[in-house]
């Protein structure tokens, strides 16, 4: 959408379009900045880059701002801002992880819990609206194990691969098929490099992709459903079902995560 809105914008004419984000916000959005594979307006400024098809700019004007310098702004322009902003420092929620956007992403619902204290009669509507809202109210927030963002736990006598299996196993049988998939493709990828995916080992639920059934869980609690966390990205929506049905016959080649498992 972005790119077609350049493309729109621009309507064949050099244009620019500005961009607030901030490379201090996610490492996505610090490598839609920083990667040195795109093409700048010139090459002192950085914070620029070309958009979909070369008439327009992106500019990023507040890239390199961090939380503080956008409250000083506030300050010393005395512009307005939203004023939820105020509700949330009165709840004791720390300036870098204030945010106002949509609420049911994997960051954004561990602020589920924020709504019944700031807008209880909109927190009302949500959970008569939205099926699962009250138990993300009071399992995603960020001390949380239950849908495993920062921390993750098993039950008492599984293994990280047992456990795997139980979730794949709880979940409905097209979306079950979906995550073996690619989970398949994970694992035989290391074995025929010569490496058994351990049950866990340091570093692995982090960003960086350190194999592991333990990240494997993660990506499951996590409902990854394109599975990001083991380096996949989604599949072009007119090649998915041929996909799906090639994986299923490799599957049961492999051994790995057959429909019985």
């Amino acid at each position: 959408f972005v790119h077609c809105f350049a493309d729109w914008f621009a309507n064949h004419r050099p244009a620019t379009v500005m961009i607030g984000i901030r490379a201090d916000e996610s490492i996505n959005r610090f490598n839609a900045i920083a990667s040195g594979r795109k093409q700048r307006f010139a090459d002192d400024k950085p914070w620029t880059s070309v958009a979909a098809r070369g008439h327009s700019w992106y500019v990023y004007p507040i890239y390199d701002w961090k939380t503080a310098d956008v409250w000083t702004w506030f300050a010393k322009s005395g512009e307005r801002y939203n004023p939820l902003y105020n509700l949330m420092y009165q709840a004791g929620v720390p300036l870098r992880y204030m945010r106002i956007c949509e609420p049911f992403g994997p960051e954004q619902r561990q602020g589920l819990w924020l709504y019944h204290v700031l807008e209880p009669e909109r927190w009302a509507a949500m959970c008569e609206r939205v099926s699962g809202v009250c138990s993300g109210g009071v399992y995603a927030g960020k001390d949380n194990t239950f849908y495993g963002h920062r921390k993750i736990s098993k039950p008492d006598g599984h293994s990280w691969q047992s456990y795997a299996s139980l979730l794949l196993y709880s979940m409905p049988a097209p979306t079950a098929r979906h995550y073996k998939n690619k989970i398949a493709v994970y694992i035989n990828w290391y074995r025929k490099k010569g490496f058994e995916i351990p049950d866990t080992q340091d570093g692995d639920i982090g960003y960086k992709d350190i194999p592991s059934w333990r990240r494997i869980c993660k990506v499951l609690l996590n409902n990854d459903y394109w599975c990001r966390a083991l380096s996949f990205s989604p599949n072009k929506p007119g090649n998915y079902k041929r996909y799906s049905e090639r994986m299923a016959e490799k599957r049961k080649e492999w051994g790995i995560l057959c429909d019985n498992d």
